[in-house]
Order: structure tokens, then C-alpha cells, then sequence
């Protein structure tokens, strides 16, 4: 499971990877690919019936709505409205306890995973940048993330894949050229 994204959120979102043949491949389609996604995402948690189907439904939602966040646009009402049903089942509680540094209030979420999914895109629709929604540059790679880094030029999903392949085409090229 691609956990590449920097949000919760937009981790859903790459759960349509493209396979060899550039076609996209549901890594929550089936009722364990659901419970995997959701377990590697710390959320392992008992999930409402219709939650499979809910995450699926969000995750469409998500992805325009990427499009549009990253195009610099506010978030749609109907994004809006869709977001506020999840949340009324989202539950927040407070609790003061000790650190080494004195005592800090903790916040406790208690929420299905759709919920989560909603809660994560909420507060990120609050205070983002536009120009850090990206998509990979690989042309074969479907994947997007929010690019956190100070400088923001991060290009790949993972350097170690998409950004590898870059780099060896390059050299295979400019050893072809110069051979």
C-alpha cells in the first residue's frame, strides 16, 4: 500500500495506482484490500457496513477535488456539505496529561474510517498551499502527494521508484548519445 501522499487523505487518493499496461488497479476494490488499506493506515479499527463503500465514494469526491485545490480554487460546496455529513460522526475528545515539558492537552478522535479519511481532508482544506499539490512527473505514475519539503521541489512519489527510473533513462540516454 502507497503511503506517499503526506496526508491521510491523499493517501486514498493512490489507492488506484496504474498497472504495466497504464490501466488503474482499486487497492480497496475487494473487502481485504479495504482492510488492508485500513489497517496500514492505523486506523485498524472496526469499520461501519458500508464503509467500503463510503471510502470509495470519498475517495472519488477527493480526487476532484484535488484537481481543483491544486488549480489554487476554494473547495466546492458540495465537497463542503459531503465532508460536514462525515463529520457528524467524527467524535473529539480532550484530555490534559504530563509530558517532560509540563503538561499538554491531547486529542483523542474517535471516528469510522470514512470519517478519519473526512476529518484529515477538513483541516488540510484549512490551511494549505496550492502550488505543494503535485502530481508525480513520471508520465506512467498516477500517484500525488503534498510536497512538504522546505524548498518544494520534490517531483517524484518516492525517489527510490519513480525517481530512480528517471534517473537511469537519463543516463541510458546520455551513454547512447556519447557511444
Amino acid at each position: 500500500m502507497p503511503f506517499i501522499g503526506g496526508r491521510l487523505w491523499i493517501d486514498l487518493l493512490n489507492t488506484t495506482p496504474l498497472d504495466a499496461a497504464q490501466r488503474p488497479i482499486d487497492l480497496i476494490g475487494t473487502r481485504d484490500g479495504f482492510a488492508a488499506w485500513i489497517a496500514a493506515a492505523g486506523l485498524d479499527l472496526p469499520a461501519k457496513a458500508d464503509s467500503e463503500d463510503a471510502l470509495r465514494d470519498l475517495r472519488r469526491t477527493l480526487r476532484s477535488e484535488f484537481e481543483l485545490l491544486r488549480a489554487g480554487g476554494p473547495v466546492s460546496d458540495a465537497t463542503i456539505a459531503d465532508i460536514n455529513a462525515l463529520l457528524r460522526s467524527v467524535h473529539v475528545s480532550l484530555s490534559l496529561t504530563r509530558s517532560q515539558e509540563g503538561v499538554k492537552v491531547v486529542e483523542m478522535i474517535a471516528a469510522d474510517p470514512v470519517g478519519y479519511v473526512a476529518e484529515d481532508f477538513s483541516r488540510f482544506a484549512c490551511d494549505f498551499e496550492p502550488a505543494r499539490l503535485k502530481h508525480c512527473s513520471s508520465p506512467t505514475c498516477s500517484m500525488v502527494f503534498y510536497d512538504a519539503g522546505k524548498n518544494n521541489t520534490r517531483r517524484w512519489c518516492t525517489m527510490s521508484i519513480c525517481g530512480n527510473r528517471d534517473k537511469v533513462a537519463r543516463f541510458r540516454s546520455r551513454k547512447a548519445a556519447t557511444g
